[in-house]
């Protein structure tokens, strides 16, 4: 298995052109996560949690400061961090296996040996016996679940998740919160995750990073000391998710 890494954005700020001159959409965003760590953003509407995933990610470079994992800057995207977003974005005409093998054809892995990565990671996110079944015959929490295994199919060290769950319903939204911790203790990725939800937060994270209104900054840390199965209603959830809320009302 990989090592693990560490990754720090230090003052990071970026600018996006518009038609009436340049908008701030981050600025001077520190942050620090730890190997293995499940880190949870969460912040108002537009507040640049997404743009913060695609810097980490390296679909995007910040107009200052600087992001480093593993002791080496950020430049370009890489295997070692894998990105699942809100849409299943699956490609219709392909099998469930053909699509989570799909980044192991780009890298050039031989098909027996992509094909024994994708049944492995098939299997870890539950949907062994789908493998020959198209994107139209599944519900949208099996989509999400090929979507992650696709990505995990190339092995990151930082799985990067953008309000992966959002599309779903409330019922298949906390089944796959559950899934997730159980692929998270099996694989020990560390876990950016990105979410409107202050509940989803809490019930996943070790921490949670507070964001301000745009300009985007992160303005509070909170470690979540709360052992793990958490319980949704218990009396320490509902105590964090206040602390919570109001530091969000504060940020707003």
């Amino acid at each position: 298995m990989k090592h693990k890494l560490k990754l720090k954005l230090r003052n990071v700020t970026k600018m996006f052109k518009t038609e009436v001159g340049e908008t701030c959409a981050l600025e001077g965003v520190n942050l620090e996560v730890k190997p293995n760590e499940f880190l949870c953003i969460i912040g108002p509407s537009g507040c640049g949690k997404t743009t913060l995933l695609r810097l980490v990610a390296g679909l995007d470079h910040p107009n200052s400061g600087e992001i480093i994992l593993d002791g080496k800057e950020v430049e370009g995207p890489s295997p070692d961090r894998g990105m699942v977003f809100q849409e299943f974005s699956l490609f219709p005409w392909r099998k469930v296996i053909k699509n989570v093998t799909i980044g192991l054809e780009i890298r050039g892995v031989e098909k027996k040996e992509r094909y024994r990565i994708a049944q492995k990671y098939i299997e870890l996110v539950g949907l062994n016996g789908f493998e020959n079944s198209y994107p139209y015959e599944l519900s949208g929490g099996m989509k999400q679940r090929v979507a992650i295994a696709r990505t995990l199919a190339t092995e990151p060290a930082i799985l990067l998740m953008d309000e992966p769950f959002g599309s779903v319903d409330a019922q298949t939204r906390n089944v796959l919160q559950e899934e997730l911790l159980e692929i998270w203790t099996r694989t020990k990725k560390t876990i950016l995750f990105v979410t409107h939800s202050v509940d989803e937060a809490i019930f996943l994270a070790d921490k949670v990073a507070v964001m301000s209104v745009r300009p985007g900054r992160i303005t509070e840390c909170k470690n979540i000391d709360i052992p793990r199965p958490r319980k949704r209603t218990s009396i320490e959830v509902n105590k964090v998710r206040e602390e919570l809320l109001m530091l969000l009302k504060s940020r707003a």
